[in-house]
């Protein structure tokens, strides 16, 4: 099993300029909420056409099997009188009416009774069609909140060059970390890294010594620290999702 430790604080860098915050309402809000705003109407107009169209469906098909059983109950009821006025012959007019009455009555509503309890079966089928579509939908829902946060932090990175040293910086005073310090960034982090190593060893007084390596395999953002303690996971990734859980959790309690 990996030794490596996920942390999961959340980085919170430099306050933001004014014209850093026009910057961002413009790149972010303009693109990224505009199309939350879209998905989110999408989904709540098919959540809406499919209810309707389950609640109609049941209907109809509640209504046909109840016209089914009555038409049923009274065919029944009509063969059995027939047949009771054939046996009146035999057994006296009075006797066969009656029991050709009783037979059709009893086999009419049993038999009703078998397709009422088939119609409320479909209809309590249909209500739970409906709420496990409601629950999906609240499901899309809170995706497409997790994926408006995911979209608005990786464009964070995309364009703040110096976010990884704030990680680092971050990391770095949360470990209270002593003596080596080994920093394993992705490709597209190294050189701003290696510009602010002096910076980094400046600002960490107990360490003295930090060495920058690459890892291929890691996406900008992605950050390992190597300590004499162990290795600290700090990619922003990570800390996505702690911050996944949180609003699933927040959400669904609501």
């Amino acid at each position: 099993m990996s030794n490596v430790i996920k942390s999961f604080k959340v980085v919170v860098g430099e306050a933001p300029t004014e014209e850093d915050i026009e910057l961002k309402s413009e790149t972010i809000s303009n693109e990224v909420l505009n199309e939350a705003k879209e998905k989110y109407k999408k989904i709540i107009l098919e959540a809406n056409k499919k209810a309707e169209s389950i609640i109609d469906s049941a209907h109809k098909e509640y209504e046909d099997h109840l016209n089914e059983a009555y038409e049923k109950a009274n065919s029944i009821f009509e063969d059995s009188k027939q047949r009771g006025y054939k046996e009146g012959y035999n057994s006296g007019v009075d006797e066969g009416f009656k029991k050709g009455y009783t037979d059709g009555y009893e086999e009419g509503k049993s038999e009703a009774q078998k397709l009422i309890d088939g119609a409320l079966k479909l209809k309590e089928e249909y209500i739970k069609m409906r709420s496990q579509l409601l629950d999906e939908t609240e499901e899309d829902i809170i995706n497409l909140v997790i994926s408006i946060y995911e979209k608005v932090i990786y464009k964070k990175v995309e364009e703040d060059k110096e976010l990884i040293i704030s990680l680092v910086q971050n990391g770095i005073k949360d470990l209270e970390i002593k003596g080596k310090l080994t920093i394993i960034v992705s490709k597209d982090d190294y050189e701003i890294i290696q510009e602010n190593k002096k910076l980094i060893l400046a600002e960490a007084t107990l360490i003295d010594e930090v060495e920058i390596r690459v890892d291929n395999d890691m996406n900008k953002g992605d950050c390992i620290l190597e300590t004499s303690k162990g290795d600290v996971d700090i990619s922003i990734s990570n800390q996505l999702e702690e911050i996944k859980e949180l609003i699933i959790s927040i959400l669904n309690n609501e």
